[in-house]
C-alpha cells in the first residue's frame, strides 16, 4: 500500500517547507505550522496504528529541532511562535522536556479519529474545523506547561491572539492538505476501515 509510504514522506518534506514559512506581520505574526496541519489531516485519513506512527515522527522531529533545549537560544524560539513570544515567556523560562510532543500529537490525533467517517464522505466542513482546534490545543498545551515550568501562570492577550491566528491560518490551509490526500487516495486505491464500515476511492 503506497498511501502511508508517501504521506510519511510528505510529511518529512512539510518540515523542509517550514523552514522557509515566514510569520505574518499583519495577523500577529501569525505562523503556519504546516507540520501540526499535515499530521492533524493525516490522522483523519489514516488507520489508528499508523496515526501513532505519524505521532512519533511529528513529535520527535518538532521537538528535536524547535523544543527551546535543542536550538541555541530563546531568540530562535521567536521564530516559531513568532516575534516577542520569547518576551512573553521569559528569559528564565525552563526548556519543554523532550518528547512532550510526541504525547500531545498522540492524543490529539486520537481526538482527530474521531471524525473519519465524515472524511469517508467527503465531508470536510468539521474536519478542518477540529485541525484548527487541534492546532489551538497543540499550542495552549505547550504554553501552559511552559509557564508552568516558569513558575508563573500568565495569559496575556498577546498570547491569545498568537494562537487563535495561527489556528485560522492551519484552517485555511486545511482543505488543500484533505484534498491532496484524497487525491493521493485516490491514486493508490487506499481505502478507509471505520467499525466495520467500508469505503473503496475508487468505488468498488
Amino acid at each position: 500500500m503506497l498511501f502511508h509510504p508517501i504521506s510519511i514522506m510528505l510529511l518529512l518534506l512539510t518540515f523542509m517547507v517550514q523552514e522557509f514559512i515566514p510569520g505574518l506581520e499583519i495577523a500577529q505574526f501569525a505562523t503556519l505550522f504546516l507540520p501540526a496541519v499535515f499530521f492533524f489531516c493525516a490522522s483523519v485519513a489514516s488507520p489508528f496504528a499508523m496515526m501513532l506512527v505519524l505521532a512519533f515522527i511529528t513529535g520527535f522531529i518538532w521537538d528535536a529541532r524547535y523544543l527551546p533545549g535543542a536550538i541555541e537560544s530563546l531568540e530562535e524560539m521567536s521564530d516559531v511562535f513568532g516575534t516577542g513570544m520569547d518576551a512573553e515567556f521569559g528569559a528564565g523560562s525552563r526548556p519543554l522536556p523532550f518528547g512532550l510532543s510526541i504525547g500531545l500529537f498522540g492524543i490529539l490525533g486520537m481526538l482527530m479519529q474521531g471524525i473519519r467517517p465524515l472524511f469517508k464522505r467527503g465531508r470536510l466542513e468539521l474536519p478542518v474545523l477540529m485541525v484548527g482546534v487541534a492546532i489551538f490545543l497543540w499550542l495552549l498545551f505547550q504554553y501552559l506547561i511552559m509557564t508552568f515550568l516558569r513558575g508563573s501562570l500568565q495569559f496575556p492577550s498577546s498570547v491569545w491572539s498568537k494562537m487563535i491566528t495561527d489556528s485560522l491560518l492551519g484552517m485555511l490551509v486545511a482543505p488543500l492538505v484533505f484534498l491532496l490526500l484524497y487525491s493521493l487516495a485516490r491514486l493508490s486505491s487506499y481505502e478507509i476501515k471505520y467499525e466495520g464500515l467500508r469505503y473503496r476511492f475508487d468505488g468498488l
